[in-house]
């Protein structure tokens, strides 16, 4: 009997795992990713500069998106390996390498806290704002340490907390329902002691901090953009659209213009990040 429990308790966690991995890539499904990643493309640039990516490395890009930082890292020369839980996003990154006329990369379809490679394959690992969103931060970190290489690089960019879209997130946290089974934060990949404290096995780690700017309007332009186009506040206008009144989510707008409103300056916003360098 107890072995039978002990069977139906693992069967019980497997399902509950899966359920959470499958919502999070429904949440990346709605809106144009597309048109939002074009904020992200210079910091794709600056972490691949950083990683100094050579002709022949071999690469991996994790929770890859549409692909914009495995499409820079392979113009390096590089062997580029990209995986994403989004099937969606696969699709999209598949279309943004034709367009860009290379060839080359292998898009995968997995899991950030699975990922489907033997020890010690790549020379370089990175992510740009997608790790950061797997459920257990722990197992992310060993296997994003796994599969690199001894000597090889780990490089990953995020959102301080306490800049613009960390800002932004806290908002959203703050009127969506109390979750007590809630991840931590993916914002604290943007925390260089939350991140040193994780990565604590690795021989060296350094950081890197950098803005970039995204051209708009007004913050009323920028809230008419994600909450069309980013699949994660579309999910959460969706949640609360069908739980309360339209009050919630007109507040969740009013909060959002003005936490985000002293950061566009000059037509332009600037959104801080922070860059991870860690050799193994």
């Amino acid at each position: 009997m107890e072995i039978q429990n002990q069977s139906s308790k693992t069967m019980d966690i497997k399902s509950s795992n899966t359920q959470e991995k499958t919502r999070i890539a429904n949440v990346w499904t709605p809106g144009d990713y597309q048109s939002v990643s074009t904020m992200l493309l210079q910091i794709s640039s600056h972490l691949v500069k950083l990683l100094n990516i050579q002709p022949g490395e071999s690469v991996l890009d994790v929770a890859c998106g549409n692909g914009n930082t495995a499409i820079t890292a392979q113009r390096c020369g590089a062997n580029v390996t990209g995986i994403d839980i989004t099937f969606e996003l696969l699709n999209l990154a598949r279309e943004e390498e034709r367009i860009a006329q290379i060839s080359g990369i292998d898009w995968r379809e997995g899991d950030t806290q699975a990922l489907p490679f033997e020890d010690e394959s790549f020379d370089v690992v990175l992510s740009t704002f997608g790790h950061m969103f797997a459920i257990d931060p722990d197992l992310t970190t060993k296997e994003l340490i796994r599969v690199t290489k001894k000597g090889g690089r780990i490089g990953f960019a995020t959102w301080p907390p306490e800049l613009a879209i960390g800002s932004i997130f806290k908002v959203i946290r703050k009127h969506m329902p109390v979750n007590s089974n809630a991840p931590p934060s993916p914002m604290l990949w943007g925390d260089p002691d939350v991140v040193t404290d994780r990565l604590s096995g690795v021989r060296e780690l350094s950081f890197e901090r950098g803005t970039t700017i995204f051209p708009i309007l007004s913050s009323n332009h920028y809230w008419k953009f994600m909450s069309t186009k980013y699949g994660p506040l579309i999910k959460a206008i969706e949640v609360l659209n069908s739980i309360s009144d339209v009050r919630e989510p007109e507040s969740l707008r009013t909060d959002f213009i003005k936490t985000i409103d002293p950061y566009i300056i000059d037509n332009g916003l600037r959104l801080g990040y922070l860059l991870t360098v860690a050799i193994k």
